[in-house]
């Protein structure tokens, strides 16, 4: 099985998409990346009937991300799964891919919840990166959203990764749900970088008013 998914996402290799990707990775050595486009990866992620294959390219961590989302497995296997999985994640690209790949937690959002606690509270970069991302995803929502933004405006992170998702996170909040963001940003609860990223990322928004857009561009720091 192994030798086969290498095989396979190096027949599927594109050595420039290979120099693109290393440019918009840069804390992976290129040397790592394979250079396999993400619609190649999910077509193959999709065929995999277990995930006995190696983590040592890029392009085999997102595979293993992928298999949790796409096989058919019950929760706690998925679970189990993801715990082995997380620790792998070192960049932005194969956590917000997993991540938007994750689609079982949508049917399952209370119990996930449970279990994306210790995520949430963790001082590791990409475990709140994968914490924020997931939020983001699927409980921006009537009934989560209040819990998840509160979980976006509390974050003291010194990690530029993590800021970013939080930012991100609030723009996307705050389309549906500006009420619970913008008071936030009023009163200055969040860090210099995430107010400032937010600001930038809710501008960048076509579904964003002129007017919106204009108030908040005076409230940046």
């Amino acid at each position: 099985m192994a030798m086969n998914i290498r095989k396979e996402l190096f027949i599927n290799q594109d050595l420039k998409y290979k120099a693109f990707q290393s440019k918009l990775i840069p804390n992976i050595s290129c040397d790592r990346i394979i250079g396999v486009r993400i619609p190649q990866l999910r077509k193959i992620g999709k065929t995999l009937e277990d995930n006995n294959f190696e983590w040592d390219f890029y392009e085999e961590v997102m595979l293993h991300g992928f298999y949790i989302g796409y096989a058919k497995l019950p929760l706690e296997e998925r679970l189990a799964l993801l715990d082995e999985f997380v620790p792998y994640i070192d960049n932005w690209a194969v956590c917000d891919c997993v991540c938007s790949t994750l689609k079982f937690i949508s049917n399952n959002k209370a119990e996930f919840l449970k279990y994306l606690k210790k995520y949430m509270k963790s001082d590791k970069e990409y475990d709140v990166r994968f914490a924020v991302v997931v939020l983001m995803n699927y409980y921006i929502d009537d009934v989560y959203s209040d819990f998840a933004v509160d979980y976006f405006i509390n974050i003291k992170s010194d990690f530029y990764y993590v800021n970013m998702a939080a930012a991100w996170a609030l723009s996307v909040a705050f389309v549906k749900y500006s009420d619970k963001v913008m008071p936030a940003i009023e009163d200055g609860r969040l860090t210099d970088e995430i107010h400032n990223m937010t600001i930038s990322k809710i501008r960048d928004s076509f579904r964003v008013d002129k007017e919106t857009k204009a108030y908040l561009k005076g409230l940046r720091k």
